[in-house]
């Protein structure tokens, strides 16, 4: 970039940086570059939305999903003619209990995974990381039993499964429970899968791999701007854009934990590689 004749600023983003130097740099910026994977941009997604500075992500993660649905490289010849073209698009992200997120949010065994992950306490390196997350997750799986609501009305009362609260068409290994979501439409697309065992979560998965998850009546879909989800286990794990996501609120007097998500149309600032 500095070749090319613009002055570069560069800063680090993640857990244990101080996310204040980050929003520092990024004020009076024309671009903000994120040099990493999809949680490296969620760590960003609080100070980009409250300013006007358009994103653009060099992917160097695990999936990259957030690069993926731009059409984003880590090519820097794309990126420079990007910048040259300087065109930017307004899309939607969202939160969940406050936290910030781009492509989606989850209760069930995809984030108890994630959970075991960031446990063990060290960083992934490569798809070879979640080997034994999922082993472990497999072997005693988090399903507890959901209420899903949106937009306030129940789509899926008391049952036990997995949820999906989707802002990208886009998920790990190419799994997409939502292949149909817009990030750009001002609206969360969800999708529930009932299961009582992890080789059902499993089918499930396997489903959603080969876009054949909609053919069941028993998988529940729906889009709307406000997600409810609530679990009857406190324990019950969540995970957002593939990191630890926000622990769920109590309500009393049931006892059960609650997330809400609410979308924020065309909050976040992006710049288009095409």
């Amino acid at each position: 970039m500095s070749r090319a004749g613009h002055e570069v600023a560069v800063v680090a983003v993640g857990p244990g940086t101080r996310g204040h130097d980050a929003a520092n740099a990024i004020d009076g910026s024309s671009l903000a570059v994120v040099v990493g994977g999809d949680g490296t941009v969620n760590h960003l997604l609080d100070a980009l939305s409250s300013r006007a500075v358009p994103l653009y992500h060099l992917p160097t993660g695990n999936e990259n999903l957030f690069a993926r649905e731009f059409g984003m490289s880590a090519g820097l010849p794309r990126f420079l003619a990007a910048v040259e073209r300087n065109r930017v698009v307004r899309v939607d992200f969202a939160r969940c209990n406050g936290r910030p997120f781009a492509l989606m949010a989850s209760v069930g065994p995809d984030a108890g995974v994630i959970h075991r992950l960031d446990a063990m306490r060290t960083r992934a390196v490569g798809h070879a990381a979640y080997v034994r997350p999922v082993f472990e997750e497999l072997m005693r799986p988090r399903l507890a039993r959901l209420t899903v609501t949106v937009d306030g009305e129940p789509i899926v009362e008391a049952r036990r499964g997995l949820v999906v609260v989707a802002n990208s068409r886009h998920y790990g290994l190419r799994i997409d429970p939502c292949p149909m979501a817009d990030i750009a439409d001002g609206l969360l697309d969800t999708v529930f899968f009932p299961a009582s065992t992890a080789a059902g979560a499993l089918a499930w998965m396997l489903a959603a791999r080969c876009r054949a998850q909609f053919r069941f009546p028993s998988c529940r879909f729906a889009s709307g701007r406000r997600i409810e989800l609530s679990a009857d286990d406190a324990d019950a794990p969540c995970q957002i854009d593939g990191e630890t996501g926000p622990a769920g609120i109590r309500s009393e007097p049931s006892g059960r934990v609650e997330w809400r998500c609410a979308v924020e149309p065309r909050a976040l600032s992006i710049l288009a590689p095409r």
